[in-house]
């Protein structure tokens, strides 16, 4: 079964202004640690060969240990991987499931790219705020 990182998501809207949306997305350890499993599968499967491992069919690098894989790839690459895509999806997603319209993809995250990098460890809790950009401002009808 696929598991996607927004089945176990929680995000809450901190605030709506007029054509602005502003998010807070926690996501819980278990999906951190599996995004974190699948990114580095993934980035391993199109490293180069490595020495004293075969490939197997399909390109799959065999039984590389983990840690020895994390360090040819690089820990920081791997992990600027790992928050991109818990970012992009988990965003993605809430988009799709609030039927919001983005505009131009304008979608920020208030943090920068090293305190998202500071406050991430594999297999805890990641949040972030994000600010959307949105196409039309929803007006609520209101009635005295």
């Amino acid at each position: 079964r696929a598991h996607k990182v927004s089945d176990h998501l929680t995000s809450k809207l901190v605030a709506w202004y007029k054509e602005k949306q502003a998010v807070r997305v926690d996501v819980d350890k278990e999906d951190t640690r599996i995004v974190f499993e699948k990114v580095l599968a993934n980035l391993a499967r199109s490293a180069p060969p490595v020495p004293g491992f075969r490939r197997e069919k399909g390109g799959k690098t065999s039984k590389v240990p983990r840690d020895f894989l994390l360090q040819i790839l690089g820990e920081d690459r791997v992990t600027n991987f790992v928050i991109r895509e818990i970012v992009t999806s988990t965003l993605a997603d809430y988009v799709k499931k609030e039927n919001l319209s983005v505009k131009d993809n304008k979608i920020s995250t208030t943090q920068t790219a090293d305190e998202l990098k500071s406050s991430f460890t594999i297999g805890a809790e990641f949040g972030f705020n994000a600010t959307l950009e949105l196409e039309d401002a929803k007006t609520e009808a209101t009635t005295d």
